[in-house]
């Protein structure tokens, strides 16, 4: 059973991974247009581990988190400061916030009885003696 557990934790972690892969790209391509080539590329989803130590790590470019975040204070032509209304880009807390909750979400609720006999179903050489 607990090979079953892993094998639901592994594939859980790899849709989220093309999940929000899939949906911060369409993100970063609506806000940022064309100027978007190195956003895009050079982010990484990664299931790494095994057994009860599987992990999800998202490396985006650093630069990715300063466009989220929005410029508070504007310098007006004598050089005061002026609160800003505007907003970042949102282009990253939103989905990694988003997809946390998500994972956490399946991971909960998601192994009911039809899914470990998916696994099962799919995997049958692995799981000969569960």
């Amino acid at each position: 059973m607990d090979a079953i557990k892993y094998k639901f934790v592994e594939l859980t972690l790899r849709n989220e991974a093309k999940r929000f892969k899939r949906n911060q790209g369409i993100a970063i391509s609506e806000v940022l247009n064309k100027k978007s080539g190195n956003l895009l590329n050079n982010r990484k989803f990664l299931v790494k581990g095994s057994g009860a130590n599987l992990t999800l790590n998202v490396e985006v470019p650093a630069y990715n988190r300063f466009l989220d975040i929005r410029n508070r204070y504007k310098k007006n032509h004598r050089g005061q400061s002026k609160r800003s209304k505007g907003k970042g880009l949102r282009i990253y807390n939103r989905f990694a916030m988003g997809h946390f909750f998500g994972i956490g979400q399946r991971l909960q609720y998601g192994l009911t009885q039809e899914t470990i006999d998916i696994i099962k179903a799919k995997w049958k050489g692995e799981f000969q003696n569960g």
